[in-house]
């Protein structure tokens, strides 16, 4: 999986384009723009809990096949059950003289939403004859915005529902179905491997083109720690890289047409990765591979976590599949064992249901990140089983407030499942279903969280014990401090350290002038409290610790806010002194005279986290 920054989101319907008369019409789709939502919330919280499996299936791959259309002029494959779902049937369906199994239990396909609302909205994909479960499969936050994503779904009556918040497109290229099985089985185990770059087009000599076909083949793969010989289909991770414009790329095995589907959406100059389950085929040398499609020029890199066995594989039930109801094991955005979002280098585990714990070494997932604090990446693992920082990630994010979801097959331990953040933000994750295996032995600690990174002003600052600073005041920097506490701001003091950093922080601010924000400066005493509030939503606060007299001397007034050790606070102002021409003098703290300073130190005590839950 590729360590690529975030992927944008596309804005026109660069999509492969299907054929309006591919697959059987099922009705006409009805989405109306500006239809009040049920479901107001962009993500929105499911709950249930997973039964112990009844069955287990084994997976069929299919030539890629595009199964709905509901853009203007193809309209196919679908029917639609009010304003907000869509009814596609995938069991038992001939397309483009492909027969579908009539005994399918779950479906993996891609998905592509279209955003017709100048709203963010989202899909999501579940059984047919059951209610939604709050889960989603992608995220649209613009008007236009094209997005895709692998969904693995289990089927109801042979079809699947997707709800779409508010109008939009919906395209669904199947890329294979489970079937019931024995069990155990021979063919259609999921094998997870460790994740091998296979591919990557920026280590030859040239960007591939418009149309340009890329070769991938896996027969250096084949072996020990590797794929079989006979493996029917590849679990991968597609990235694009580098795009040269807005368009698609289109995976297919070797030895089969183009088919007139997509796997990935692209836009001009981004980089996007999504999961893939591609069916392998052999080229005219027997070598085992897939090809992929760059529509509108791009690099190509691709991942292989994992394969299906083939017939000759030994008979196993480990990596027979288990479909479920999509159900929601975590959302940090409502809070999840005392805490609130991921840090940048924080991790958070999650537990799977009890009734699969045993059998559910495989969880199979789809994982989104929202509201991000920057770029990075998001990493899923077995909970307590790594070292050090992960070097592979299943979520790629570009900028702060993104909202990105991927397919993730995961390997779970004992202790449940664990995602790691490298640049921070809030994690979603749905279980639609397991492969039958053990679970890993967790042999690791529990993963120390490091403080939050530092962050430089402006601040919010509070000092609750004073009345004309409890409603707050604005901490923010400047070359030089007169214009800034001329403003009725505080200044702080350049060179001296950051919330959050460890060190000494100095603020300066006015007594009697610009409403005189430090005018109680010399009340504050022990028990007192000092706040910075952060522009990223959290709150250092500092408590009361000493205060000193010094002249008007720089060096003399830094050296007094250096003398405690740790993370501290000082507020800086004027005061008399023994400047006897003052009215308040031998009142040394009282305001004030220019010649001297009172300064006021408080050491760290404790951060918060403001973000609201929802």
């Amino acid at each position: 999986m590729t360590d690529l920054p975030a992927l944008s989101i596309g804005s026109d319907d660069s999509v492969a384009p299907g054929d309006p008369k591919s697959g059987s019409t099922l009705g006409r789709r009805s989405f109306i723009a500006g239809t009040a939502a049920a479901t107001t919330a962009l993500l929105a919280s499911g709950s249930g809990a997973a039964s112990a499996a009844t069955s287990y299936n084994k997976y069929v791959p299919l030539n890629p096949l595009r199964m709905c259309d509901t853009r203007s002029g193809f309209n196919f494959g679908y029917t639609s059950r009010s304003g907000k779902v869509t009814r596609i049937q995938i069991a038992g369906r001939t397309v483009d003289g492909v027969d579908v199994p009539a005994n399918a239990t779950a479906a993996v396909f891609t998905i592509v939403g279209i955003n017709r609302s100048p709203q963010r909205n989202f899909l999501a994909a579940y059984p047919t004859g059951t209610a939604w479960p709050g889960t989603s499969s992608l995220n649209m936050p613009f008007l236009n915005a094209i997005v895709p994503n692998l969904v693995t779904v289990k089927l109801g009556g042979g079809s699947v529902d997707v709800l779409s918040d508010s109008a939009s497109d919906i395209i669904l290229d199947l890329a294979g179905v489970y079937v019931t099985s024995e069990a155990t089985e021979k063919e259609g185990r999921y094998q997870q491997l460790s994740p091998r770059r296979v591919l990557d087009t920026r280590d030859t000599s040239g960007k591939p083109g418009r149309d340009a076909i890329v070769r991938v083949d896996l027969s250096g793969q084949i072996g020990s720690g590797g794929i079989d010989a006979d493996a029917t289909a590849v679990s991968i991770n597609l990235t694009a890289a580098q795009v040269t414009d807005s368009g698609y790329l289109t995976v297919y095995p070797f030895g089969e047409d183009i088919p007139k589907t997509s796997t990935l959406n692209v836009r001009r100059n981004e980089n996007r990765a999504i999961g893939a389950l591609v069916k392998l085929g052999r080229d005219d040398r027997g070598r085992p591979g897939f090809n992929v499609l760059v529509k509108n020029g791009a690099h190509v890199l691709v991942d292989v976590d994992g394969f299906i066995t083939g017939p000759s594989a030994t008979r196993s039930s480990g990596g027979l599949f288990v479909p479920l109801e999509p159900e929601r094991l975590m959302d940090t955005r409502k809070g999840q064992r005392g805490k609130k979002r991921l840090w940048p280098g924080w991790t958070r585990a999650f537990d799977l249901p009890s009734s699969i714990q045993s059998e559910a070494g495989t969880a199979v997932m789809n994982v989104t990140a929202v509201r991000t604090m920057s770029g990075g990446f998001f990493s899923v693992n077995a909970a307590q089983t790594r070292r050090g920082t992960p070097t592979t990630s299943n979520i790629n994010v570009g900028g702060v407030n993104a909202t990105v979801a991927n397919h993730v097959v995961s390997q779970a331990s004992n202790v449940g499942i664990e995602v790691y953040s490298s640049n921070g933000g809030d994690v979603i994750a749905d279980l639609v279903g397991y492969y039958k295996s053990g679970p890993a032995a967790a042999t690791q600690p529990v993963p120390v969280d490091p403080p939050p990174p530092a962050i430089a002003p402006p601040y919010w600052t509070r000092l609750p014990s004073i009345e004309r600073m409890n409603t707050g005041r604005w901490s923010v920097t400047g070359p030089v401090a007169n214009p800034v506490v001329d403003s009725g701001a505080l200044w702080h003091w350049t060179g001296t350290g950051y919330a959050g950093q460890g060190t000494y922080i100095a603020v300066f601010g006015h007594r009697t002038d610009a409403g005189g924000p430090m005018y109680y400066l010399d009340q504050l005493g022990p028990g007192a409290q000092a706040i910075l509030s952060t522009t990223d939503q959290r709150s250092y606060v500092y408590r009361y610790n000493r205060r000193e007299l010094t002249s008007d001397q720089n060096a003399q007034i830094l050296a007094a806010t250096q003398r405690l050790g740790g993370e501290t606070l000082s507020f800086i102002a004027c005061t008399v002194g023994f400047d006897a021409s003052k009215s308040r003098y031998p009142d040394q703290w009282a305001p004030t005279s220019l010649d001297y300073r009172i300064i006021v130190t408080f050491t760290l005590d404790y951060w918060t986290d403001d973000i609201p839950l929802i």
